[in-house]
């Protein structure tokens, strides 16, 4: 199946694939999900390393928008997607079928991703898209588990995750110092302020992000290259790419790509580092 994506208005758009009773499964931020990735994540795959016929794992599947994503553009590859929550494995499995892409994936609903049921060196790719943010314990292990099962040369590509820097929760309850608390008194403020539902938890919604010298620290030991470190990495790619739509983009690129050489150039630190969220933080294992 092919699905092309017109523009970036979903929520206003008819959906081009789930209809009728389907619609029911999905709630409207979960329900262009699929679109959002063709139109950001896949394309930026693309442009370092085509996901034709490649191996991939999707680490926590969510509601399935990168799975079927993927799906739709792996050729004769095959996605894998884990999740530790069974109604997300049957929700992805849901949307594979209504985008005709069942047979190209497999999923696995684990009680815990730690250890992964896959061999060492096994996936061209490893997707992390809007997950580290849900781990609560020891997420060094769980990156390194991932990064056990890739490839020599394969890619782990992170995204969605919010920025553990801003004091901002732009996640969960849209508070400031949510992030930067102590569990109990973050949960506290968030009830009191009317902003999160007392008994819900705040940690496993998300509610504290990572930055990128945590996960440089997480994979210490192995042999790995920042590809967001090559100079003009992502303004080039959102020149090249027909990213600066909007006069904003426009009038801020040029501060913007200015900011990125002397990062990267000079004190050796992708761009994405000090963005809210570490979006397309690309790693090569070596």
């Amino acid at each position: 199946m092919s699905v092309k994506v017109k523009n970036k208005d979903f929520i206003k758009d008819v959906h081009p694939v789930i209809k009728g009773e389907n619609l029911k499964y999905y709630s409207q931020g979960e329900l262009f999900s699929v679109e959002a990735s063709l139109d950001s994540l896949i394309p930026w795959i693309n442009s370092i390393d085509n996901l034709e016929d490649k191996e991939i794992l999707v680490f926590g599947t969510g509601g399935g928008g990168t799975v079927v994503a993927s799906a739709l553009n792996i050729g004769n590859g095959k996605v894998y997607g884990v999740d530790i929550n069974n109604d997300a494995i049957r929700t992805t499995n849901k949307r594979a079928e209504i985008y005709g892409v069942s047979e190209k994936i497999e999923l696995y609903f684990l009680e815990d991703t730690f250890p992964l049921p896959f061999q060492d060196n096994k996936f061209d790719m490893v997707l992390i898209a809007d997950v580290i943010e849900h781990i609560v314990n020891d997420r060094k292990k769980y990156l390194r588990e991932v990064f056990r099962v890739i490839k020599k040369s394969g890619l782990l590509i992170i995204t969605g995750t919010p920025n553990s820097l801003y004091p901002k929760d732009f996640h969960t309850t849209g508070l400031y110092f949510v992030p930067w608390l102590p569990s109990k008194l973050a949960n506290k403020y968030a009830v009191f302020r009317g902003k999160w539902e007392k008994g819900n938890d705040l940690d496993y919604a998300g509610r504290k992000g990572a930055n990128y010298w945590q996960i440089i620290h997480w994979l210490k030991g192995f042999n790995f290259e920042i590809l967001n470190l090559r100079s003009g990495f992502t303004s080039g790619y959102l020149k090249n790419h027909n990213r600066l739509k909007s006069l904003k983009r426009k009038i801020l690129f040029k501060p913007y790509e200015i900011s990125e050489w002397v990062l990267t150039n000079i004190f050796k630190i992708p761009i994405t580092a000090f963005m809210p969220y570490i979006n397309h933080l690309f790693i090569r294992k070596k």
